[in-house]
């Protein structure tokens, strides 16, 4: 069963706050993108007519900050992406376990006829265990599935 059993502990993991936390870190990014973009503006109109060693010097701090903020920027929305993709692993992860846990459940209510037709014929074949949700996308990191058998999912199932 994809290695999830019933009896494993939930994954802790902040799945609300994680996608909330991946889109202000993509918001941020935009925000320092959007400032480093009026700095270059403002820059032009400060240094009009300027010349010589300061104005040398004031490029050189310019450029080094706008250097500074795509770096900044491109780190944001790194982190941002890298959370959707950690979601989507726990998200699967979880969802594995509660397969795993739904999957006992079924067995464990099997009443003595449904088990001795089930060792003539066969265990029921419950499907494959889901594998994980897309990872959430910029800029709105939604949620890209529900839980799977949500009822199963803060406990393992004891038999």
């Amino acid at each position: 069963m994809g290695g999830a059993n019933p009896n494993q502990a939930d994954i802790v993991f902040p799945y609300t706050l994680a996608l909330s936390a991946a889109r202000d870190l993509y918001k941020l990014a935009g925000d320092v993108e959007s400032k480093a973009g009026s700095w270059a503006t403002e820059a032009g109109k400060a240094v009009d007519g300027w010349a010589g060693g300061h104005r040398s010097t004031f490029d050189h701090n310019l450029t080094t900050a706008n250097t500074d903020a795509n770096s900044v920027k491109a780190a944001l929305r790194s982190t941002a992406n890298k959370i959707a993709e950690a979601w989507a692993q726990a998200r699967g992860e979880q969802d594995r376990i509660n397969f795993a846990r739904w999957v006992q459940a079924q067995k464990d209510d099997d009443d003595w006829l449904e088990n001795s037709w089930e060792w003539v014929a066969g265990e029921d074949d419950y499907g494959e265990p889901p594998g994980n949700p897309g990872t959430p996308q910029p800029p709105d990191y939604a949620a890209t599935r529900q839980p799977i058998h949500p009822e199963y999912e803060h406990g393992p199932v004891t038999a």
